[in-house]
């Protein structure tokens, strides 16, 4: 029976195709399962995606391996169509900035999933630190490995040689450098130690640097996972003349020629300018949990937008290439950490604004050398351009006149600290995160 079907079937023909159809198969499924594991822990969560040209998303998110979707919680309607989801696929990942998942917006299913999975990453049974262990061996020895599997393959194939031929010893050698690339890929030894740590990362905002402190959680060849991140998200607040704005946790009344905002949640908020006419006054002053401020203005206005900053509490996963893993947080002592979630932020490229403004607030200042507010403004606008000696005798000024200042110089002394911090770290830390200059044409 054999040896008839021999006669008509080449045996080896056969095992060639059986072994090329299996490597194919097994080459395919390892690839289909392959998900970044930072983006792999916000699954099924409710996030929000933040792309190039100020484009967000939010959704709840499904991961695949060549992309990923996030199912609206309500269906978003036009004039054509009717819209449930967004799909971003892989090649389109370098658009993220980040992805942002809150916390006080988790029910309490995904609270209780997420409490599971911190436990798991952050103190990890022996079963799970020997698996990361090997994986990440593997990752070390890819290429050596690599050359073992050939090595193994070509000796299998002199005793073997009737059914591994060329073509199925080289698809078996793809296969086995296809399952090492993908089983043990981006291991940092620097950066392994510092999982699970409080880290301070400096993260590109815009066109703006700014630090945050969070639990380092993971990493991957193109993302950083980080946990527990106190944010300050923007927001606006529009207010008419003689009447009451309420937003999520500010309340500001346009009263004649005087603003008065109290902050009604449990944490600070920084009050970070005022727009009058399409003209933006720089603010900057804290207002603490249940207190509130006055500004006296210069002339009446109508209608005056707030931009305030308002702590959340998140987790972020930030592509590499807009994130740094700085400092180990413990570098600094606790009074110093709210220097560090409302710093001031540097800026990586000049703006008309900006000039605008500092041209304007010397100008106030040659005028009156004891205008303390337009003092604390502009020894801030320098900050972002880290021109920090000649900001600091300003907020030294601004500090000595602190109880005319509306916060009774709170933001003052928050600055004066920052200028402090980067003086005792790497003047060169930002450098990775510095734009690419454009090519001069030939």
């Amino acid at each position: 029976m054999l040896f008839w079907f021999s006669e008509i079937f080449d045996v080896t023909l056969l095992a060639t195709i059986g072994l090329v159809f299996f490597a194919t198969l097994l080459g395919a499924y390892v690839r289909a399962r392959r998900r970044d594991p930072c983006l792999k822990s916000f699954t099924d969560y409710v996030v929000t995606v933040e792309c190039a040209e100020h484009k967000v998303i939010w959704g709840r998110m499904e991961l695949a391996s060549t992309g990923l979707e996030l199912h609206y919680t309500d269906s978003v309607e036009d004039e054509n169509h009717v819209e449930s989801s967004y799909i971003m696929y892989t090649h389109e990942f370098g658009q993220i900035h980040a992805l942002y998942r809150y916390i006080d917006e988790l029910d309490v299913e995904n609270q209780a999933q997420r409490r599971k999975d911190l436990a798991r990453s952050l103190h990890p049974r022996f079963l799970r630190r020997a698996l990361r262990h090997i994986r990440n061996f593997i990752s070390l020895a890819s290429e050596s490995l690599s050359e073992v599997v050939g090595l193994i393959i070509g000796g299998l194939r002199k005793p073997a040689g009737r059914y591994i031929t060329e073509e199925s010893e080289e698809r078996l050698r793809e296969l086995g450098a296809t399952f090492i690339g993908n089983v043990g890929s981006g291991y940092d030894p620097l950066l392994e130690r510092f999982i699970g740590q409080k880290m301070v990362f400096e993260i590109m905002e815009g066109d703006e640097v700014h630090e945050h402190v969070g639990i380092f959680k993971q990493y991957s060849p193109d993302f950083f996972e980080i946990l527990d991140l106190q944010v300050p998200r923007k927001q606006t607040l529009a207010v008419e003349r003689q009447a009451a704005a309420v937003a999520e946790q500010i309340k500001a009344t346009l009263a004649d020629k005087r603003l008065t905002v109290a902050n009604q949640s449990i944490q600070m908020v920084l009050l970070k300018s005022m727009t009058v006419d399409g003209v933006e006054e720089p603010l900057n002053a804290m207002i603490d949990a249940g207190e509130q401020i006055h500004f006296d203005l210069d002339t009446l206005c109508e209608r005056a937008v707030l931009t305030f900053r308002i702590l959340r509490v998140v987790d972020m996963i930030v592509p590499r290439t807009r994130c740094v893993v700085r400092h180990r947080a413990d570098y600094y002592r606790p009074e110093l950490l709210p220097s560090i979630i409302f710093d001031i932020g540097v800026k990586l490229r000049g703006a008309s604004k900006s000039s605008v403004q500092e041209k304007r607030l010397r100008q106030q200042l040659h005028e009156n050398p004891f205008a303390v507010i337009a003092l604390a403004n502009l020894g801030a606008l320098l900050m972002q351009k880290e021109d920090g000696d000649e900001a600091e005798p300003l907020l030294q000024k601004a500090w000595s006149m602190r109880n005319s200042l509306p916060d009774n110089g709170r933001r003052v002394r928050q600055l004066l600290q920052e200028i402090q911090r980067k003086r005792a770290s790497n003047p060169q830390s930002r450098d990775a995160l510095q734009p690419p200059k454009a090519s001069k044409p030939s």
